[in-house]
């Protein structure tokens, strides 16, 4: 088979999990064996991030960019991929698109598969205007409904997208992620953390984004209460969240300015380095529709103090110590048990590195190649739905 992937919309080092997705998978797809053929069709940004993809992968270029504008999103996600793509994977012989970023080709000539993470653009209004919710609401419904099958990430989201767009539960598809392999393995992740990041001495890491629902502010409130957190840095990677009292301001009101990192979006390389470093990750999510960084920090031995909301019991199972995101007093507990408690730490450490090998990229692409297959007209040879419970106990066991 050969099979498109949609990279149109992936501006890179600017949607953290949903970029993070997509290479995992198309890493994951890379290295399978067998006579499949995949087309990566990328955009004037990230089609030099693409160099380097296994011997079943070719790229081909669009004139098209990805920048946050009005002006390149409406060419791009509009004429580009709801016309130049449907006829350029039309020359190319393609058997089926897969779009991996929320939305999908309407009108194309072969099946077309979705990946749809989550539904926090519905679940969290106060995360968008009224306007910009109503638009994604109305673009994911209608990609959703036109899509042969719609991949997601967990029990959770598959729930979430069945209630709130009202769909059948044999159209969707549970492929949970991979995450944090690399880490095991990339000598990159051992060297020193670099000096212009401003790391001193022992960290807490936290991850950000330009949404508001990764909580950090609620985070900042219960680390300047902590007597436990002193001689302890806050390590915070990502964006910052739009809206709301900027970050740093937060933390000069709080008095903890000196002791908060805030790093801005940083590369893979450095952001493992950070990772593997810290004595715990803080993860306070209020909605996620799997969380990425609960499994890499897990990978690398680093225990969890994690929201107990959405998909993060899921993912997380026993090998984190949970919390009320919206509860401050469970939280700065979370906090102080993990930085003093060392006979949790231990326990909790054991617990998350065999739970992450409950996660790959390699079984990801595994079960993805199944949905193409039942997208595309192999759905006698296949079960009418997907579990990829079964596939990650016999992968934990091969672990």
């Amino acid at each position: 088979m050969k099979i498109g992937i949609n990279a149109l919309g992936l501006l890179p080092g600017v949607i953290g999990g949903g970029e993070t997705y997509l290479r995992g998978l198309i890493g994951g797809l890379g290295r399978m064996h067998g006579d499949d053929e995949f087309v990566l069709f990328t955009n004037r940004e990230n089609h030099p991030t693409f160099a380097h993809l296994g011997g079943n992968f070719r790229c081909v270029r669009c004139d098209f960019s990805a920048r946050w504008n009005v002006a390149a999103l409406a060419m791009t996600r509009v004429f580009g991929e709801q016309f130049y793509l449907p006829w350029r994977a039309a020359r190319e012989r393609i058997d089926l698109i897969h779009s991996p970023l929320d939305t999908t080709v309407l009108r194309a000539a072969c099946p077309t598969v979705m990946t749809l993470h989550d539904m926090n653009f519905d679940a969290l209004p106060e995360a968008t205007d009224r306007l910009q919710r109503a638009i994604a609401r109305a673009l994911v419904k209608l990609s959703a409904r036109r899509a042969d099958a719609i991949i997601t990430v967990s029990e959770f989201s598959r729930r979430e997208i069945m209630a709130r767009l009202r769909l059948r539960a044999d159209r969707l598809f549970v492929v949970h992620n991979g995450g944090g392999e690399v880490a095991e393995s990339a000598g990159a992740t051992d060297g020193e953390i670099p000096s212009r990041i401003g790391i001193t001495g022992p960290y807490v890491v936290a991850f950000s984004s330009i949404n508001p629902h990764k909580n950090i502010a609620a985070l900042l409130y219960a680390f300047a209460r902590l007597n436990a957190a002193n001689g302890y840095q806050l390590v915070v990677i990502g964006h910052p969240p739009c809206g709301g009292e900027p970050l740093p301001e937060l933390a000069r009101r709080l008095g903890i300015a000196d002791r908060v990192v805030f790093t801005g979006y940083l590369g893979e390389d450095d952001k493992r380095r950070i990772l593997r470093g810290a004595r715990l990750l803080a993860f306070p999510s209020r909605y996620e529709g799997f969380g990425l960084p609960v499994i890499e920090a897990m990978r690398a031995g680093v225990p969890v103090a994690c929201s107990a909301r959405a998909a993060l019991p899921e993912i997380a199972g026993q090998a984190a110590r949970m919390f009320d995101p919206d509860d401050p007093e469970d939280l700065a507990a979370a906090l102080t048990e993990l930085l003093v408690d060392e006979a949790l730490r231990a326990r909790l450490i054991a617990a998350g590195t065999l739970n992450a090998r409950r996660f790959s990229w390699e079984r990801a692409a595994r079960l993805t190649m199944r949905v193409y297959r039942q997208a595309a007209g192999g759905a006698a040879a296949q079960p009418p739905r997907l579990d990829s419970s079964a596939d990650e106990a016999a992968d934990a066991r091969r672990a």
